[in-house]
């Protein structure tokens, strides 16, 4: 006959027991999931269509201004409806869970193109002096109708959501009872198991328990009771009786040892923790910063000089606009020489003087030795973009001035306007609170002067001034380094 020994036959009971009440248990946890992310994707689902409501108001609204006034920002605030109406419905089709709302969906696509064509239409008649109000009547009455099948498909999705939301509970209150069957059969097979192995097994282990409890409390003196048998339990006590001699002379010392590590190694990791937590928070800011407005205007820039010029000046836009935003994708946790930097300004004011005209001139000064400088990406064009948001917002024009040169074993970078300047009461708070929670002067500079530190480990890298022709003065000064194993070698693991 095969031998099980106590520990086997141990392990396989608790082993059954806890795998199926454990398996029960995800049962009923795959089936709660389930509910709640039912209930919260109908939710979500409900909600984009009233956006998608929402939207058609503002279209209808925007396609009204249009017909009466006849401009571009008009025109664009209907293409703008019409793109944000189009990406709400591509989030709906990701949402779909059976047939019926999948022909709800393609109705609602098929309403919308055509919804979208009589809109193009209106356009193309207003900018041809043709007539309106046959095309605007057949659009509005298909706003309603689009509107109308909207409010369907809200419907059916609440409908289709309770059919699915009761099956589910059903079966989860079959599970339920099922769970409480087996838990009154294992406990009564554990009673049972209880009682044969109190009368074998316990005894000897409660003895060995009680001398291990001693020891545990420092009563290294203490002697087990004879044991005779001739299984586990007795290889156990020997091995027990053994270990006693040896832990008299080991235990101080490694209690100490233990101690001293954990304390270190606790240290340690919280200290990695914080640097790693704060480097990874402060470049997702950084991510976050750039600013969409000026994005999303740039593209609409795009359409309109595509609509009114012919190809070169689109072209280059259109280069100028892609090779900004490739670098900032693509270099915003990598090193980067000045020289980067300084294009990818240049990409950026190019970009700004489409939009705006060339009211502000920039001039840029580098010594030819300062463009290998390395750098963090993205330190200057916030600058930039900071200067013109709040140093010309209510001036017609002005210059912004980028220079750099190097002093010994120092490289010094200013960024200098002569805008409408910064009250010497905010340039104070701004030193004395190292940029810190700073709203007066523009996002970005309490992120660059962290990054600089980080990037160079040095301190104060970064001051503001005002300038004395008027404006301010950004000055940073940083260590010329322009190979990588010059970095401090901590900064450079984390780059």
């Amino acid at each position: 006959m095969r031998f099980f020994s106590v520990q086997s036959k141990l392990l396989a009971f608790f082993f059954i027991l806890i795998a199926s009440l454990l398996a029960i248990d995800i049962l009923i946890q795959y089936n709660n999931n389930y509910l709640i992310s039912l209930v919260n994707e109908t939710f979500d689902t409900i909600n984009t269509i009233n956006r998608i409501k929402q939207d058609i108001n503002v279209l209808n609204s925007s396609i009204q201004r249009y017909l009466v006034a006849g401009d571009s920002d008009s025109m664009l605030a209907v293409y703008g409806s019409i793109n944000s109406i189009d990406e709400k419905l591509s989030m709906l089709e990701t949402k779909i869970l059976g047939k019926e709302e999948y022909l709800y969906y393609t109705n609602l696509s098929a309403i919308f193109e055509y919804l979208n064509k009589l809109a193009e239409k209106l356009v193309i008649y207003k900018k041809g002096n043709l007539p309106l109000s046959k095309v605007y009547s057949e659009y509005m009455d298909f706003s309603e109708f689009f509107k109308e099948y909207l409010e369907k498909f809200s419907e059916q999705k609440v409908k289709f959501t309770m059919e699915i939301h009761t099956k589910a509970q059903q079966q989860l209150n079959t599970i339920r009872k099922i769970n409480i069957a087996v838990i009154l059969i294992w406990t009564l097979f554990a009673s049972l198991l209880s009682v044969v192995f109190s009368s074998t097994f316990t005894t000897p282990i409660i003895n060995l328990s009680k001398v291990a409890n001693k020891i545990a409390h420092g009563n290294l003196e203490v002697q087990l009771p004879s044991y005779s048998a001739n299984d586990e339990v007795a290889i156990l006590y020997n091995s027990f009786s053994n270990m006693i001699s040896n832990i008299k002379e080991m235990v101080k010392k490694l209690e100490e040892k233990a101690d001293l590590e954990r304390m270190f190694a606790l240290q340690k990791i919280e200290a990695i923790k914080y640097k790693q937590a704060l480097q990874e928070a402060e470049l997702k800011n950084l991510q976050a910063q750039i600013n969409p407005h000026f994005l999303f205007n740039t593209l609409n820039t795009i359409l309109q000089t595509a609509m009114f010029e012919n190809a070169k000046q689109t072209y280059e836009i259109l280069l100028r606009t892609s090779n900004y935003l490739r670098y900032v994708v693509h270099n915003i946790n990598r090193v980067v020489k000045l020289q980067e930097e300084i294009d990818n300004v240049r990409n950026y004011m190019y970009i700004y003087s489409m939009r705006f005209g060339d009211k502000i001139k920039l001039e840029i000064e580098i010594e030819e030795e300062l463009n290998n400088l390395l750098v963090p990406c993205m330190i200057l064009q916030p600058l930039v973009e900071n200067a013109i948001i709040h140093g010309f917002k209510e001036r017609e024009c002005g210059e912004i001035k980028i220079a750099a040169w190097k002093i010994q074993n120092q490289a010094v970078i200013e960024v200098i306007d002569n805008g409408q300047g910064i009250d010497i009461d905010v340039i104070e708070n701004l030193k004395n609170s190292a940029f810190e929670n700073n709203k007066t002067t523009g996002i970005g500079l309490s992120n660059i002067a962290k990054r600089l530190s980080f990037f160079y480990n040095i301190q104060n890298p970064m001051s503001i001034e005002a300038n004395p022709q008027g404006g301010t003065k950004v000055t940073i000064k940083v260590p010329f380094i322009t190979e990588i194993s010059q970095l401090p070698k901590q900064e450079v693991d984390i780059i």
